[in-house]
């Protein structure tokens, strides 16, 4: 039975096949390419492609990678879902995405990645997907939008809070608001007085922070939530930062709270 949406990682080898469905495909994370009809493009972050039913098109990955899949209907049983799906598939298409639709597309994936086996979940985020890809094709430019003024910072932190569990490509970031990556860089630590990583790290360890002081969660499964390579990770950075362990810090603040007097 094929999935309606799920999150998968291509092989290097090169493969290619047609199926008797549409699919979309949206790159997550490191690098993948697709070749329709003869025209070759890369699928990462914030890129993806149209597939109507029976388009044959090869695909292969480099090193690690993640692409969101959605399978749909020729026929649906939702007349609205089918006029959506009529206009979406009428040719193969490779897609530039907004920076939001970026952002939706990944929170989708993850939640599919937690319930890999929920089916309704997975329609629900397809058809998500399939609204929201409508609507910014209709926005669309014939050229991808490009920002040469300030860097749309509240994106940056959305996307960080959306991945802060893992490590975080300068190129990802870039990718958000369409710059390259010595662009983004540049115009980043000019911005913020900060390098993209430092500034990565700064949020991971606040959100870690806030975690000890509000939370009695184990300190290595703190780590592991804010994307510290461990407990150790975690207690370099706090100890560069303020000067003081995790455990140190927890405990001292506890206590804090204990002798603040009460308000009657």
């Amino acid at each position: 039975m094929v999935k309606k949406a799920e999150v998968v990682s291509l092989p290097e080898k090169a493969d290619h096949h047609d199926h008797s469905y549409h699919q979309l495909v949206f790159g997550l994370q490191g690098a993948t390419e697709f070749d329709v009809a003869g025209a070759a493009q890369p699928v990462s972050l914030g890129q993806g492609c149209v597939l109507p039913c029976s388009t044959d098109h090869a695909f292969w990955g480099m090193g690690d990678n993640q692409i969101i899949v959605i399978n749909l209907p020729i026929q649906a049983e939702d007349p609205s879902l089918q006029k959506r799906i009529d206009l979406l598939f009428k040719q193969s298409k490779f897609i530039n995405c907004s920076s939001e639709l970026q952002i939706l597309i990944s929170a989708l994936s993850r939640e599919m990645q937690q319930s890999p086996n929920d089916p309704f979940l997975q329609s629900a985020c397809s058809h998500t997907i399939v609204c929201a890809l409508q609507r910014h094709l209709e926005q669309q430019t014939p050229y991808p939008a490009r920002f040469y003024g300030r860097i749309n910072m509240s994106l940056i932190d959305s996307y960080i809070d959306l991945h802060i569990d893992r490590k975080i490509l300068v190129s990802e970031l870039a990718g958000l608001v369409f710059l390259s990556c010595s662009q983004f860089f540049d115009r980043f630590r000019e911005q913020t007085g900060k390098t993209p990583q430092q500034y990565v790290l700064n949020r991971r360890f606040d959100a870690a922070l806030k975690a000890l002081t509000e939370t009695r969660e184990p300190l290595a499964q703190i780590a592991s939530r804010f994307g510290f390579a461990n407990q150790s990770a975690l207690t370099r950075a706090f100890s560069q930062h303020l000067n003081i362990s995790p455990a140190r810090y927890r405990k001292q603040f506890s206590l804090a709270s204990e002798n603040t007097p009460k308000t009657p």
